[in-house]
């Protein structure tokens, strides 16, 4: 119990220990492993070795985690010490992998307690085993790995453990696409570039979407056609309305072709360190942003703005990123301020 409270879970703290007091799991900054691990070792290890533990159980990160057990094993090695940190039955730390999975009734085969740890069989330095006639246990002893001084210890193989070089082995490569640029440059903002990332992708709730057909499927912007990502962007009216303004303010030019060859132009024109190329990325994904912004507006708050107010939004915002860039002074940086209306900084010479 927590001041009168009792966890729904009994395998994690209530909300008030955790926050607060949490005793078996106190936040000391000098201690030498991560409260994450301890968290770990307490909740779902409990005295269980991460190797041979259940992964049915927990929660959906702790379970992926567990599934990359076999995939991690290539690239550890188990440098036995003392023995006194390592498992004889559930850590794989002889090259017959897990011992208690090789030999499920090795245990009592070879009267050595399932809990016990390798320094149970090490002995100044050295190996030493009780004798083993069982014919399928002895192959243990034919195998066993050189003792180390010092305590157990595992290490990463070919050099240091980095959590880059670890993503480099475990992600599943897709495809090099074409159009990855366009989420990429010194002008972009974030949170602009993830729903343009989802509109290439098709991934927009848009009306089209089966869960959405009890809404009409009609645009909410113009209220003619059907809601897709090849209408909105920008086959309907008021989004063409959008860029026409903010070609005439910028010079932004769109072809209006279908969607996905019109995002084949945009990376090959557009790509490039270029500050304006650069601008002109950020731009569409503001643009693409602020319509489906106002789209969500309408549907969800039924209120709307004219396409001259959106695309100055977006253009405004762009402004206000060029204006936060520390550029040099260049024939690049003077023609990005004259395209977007910013004056000159005079600077001071004195």
């Amino acid at each position: 119990t927590d001041g009168g409270r009792r966890s729904r879970n009994p395998g994690y703290p209530s909300t008030q220990q955790s926050t607060y007091e949490s005793p078996s799991l106190e936040c000391d900054p000098k201690q030498p492993v991560f409260i994450w691990v301890q968290w770990i070792a307490h909740t779902h290890l409990r005295h269980k070795s991460v190797w041979t533990v259940d992964a049915k159980g927990g929660s959906w990160g702790w379970r992926k985690l567990l599934r990359l057990r076999s995939a991690l094993l290539p690239y550890i090695e188990f440098k036995v010490g003392n023995g006194e940190i390592f498992s004889i039955w559930h850590d794989p730390w002889h090259s017959l992998g897990t011992l208690i999975r090789r030999f499920p009734s090795g245990p009592s085969r070879t009267n050595i307690p399932i809990a016990a740890k390798l320094s149970a069989v090490i002995v100044d330095g050295d190996w030493s085993w009780p004798p083993i006639t069982d014919m399928e246990c002895i192959e243990i002893l034919h195998l066993l790995p050189n003792i180390h001084n010092g305590n157990d210890s595992i290490l990463w193989r070919g050099g240091e453990f980095t959590t880059t070089v670890a993503y480099g082995i475990f992600r599943t490569p897709g495809p090099i696409v074409g159009w990855y640029p366009l989420l990429s440059g010194p002008c972009k903002i974030p949170r602009f570039s993830f729903v343009l990332w989802l509109a290439i992708l098709g991934k927009l709730s848009t009306m089209d979407k089966p869960w959405l057909s009890h809404l009409g499927g009609v645009c909410v912007l113009c209220g003619r056609e059907v809601e897709t990502h090849e209408h909105l962007f920008f086959r309907c009216s008021y989004s063409r309305r959008c860029i026409r303004d903010l070609k005439e303010a910028v010079r932004f030019t769109w072809p209006n072709r279908a969607w996905g060859v019109d995002i084949t132009w945009a990376s090959t024109r557009w790509k490039g360190r270029h500050i304006v190329q650069a601008a002109y990325r950020a731009l569409l994904s503001a643009i693409v942003y602020h319509i489906w912004r106002e789209r969500n507006q309408r549907v969800f708050q039924h209120s709307e703005r004219p396409s001259t107010t959106i695309a100055r939004i977006a253009a405004e915002e762009i402004r206000q990123k060029i204006l936060s860039l520390d550029l040099s002074d260049s024939v690049s940086t003077r023609g990005l301020y004259r395209l977007w209306r910013i004056p000159w900084p005079v600077r001071d010479t004195a």
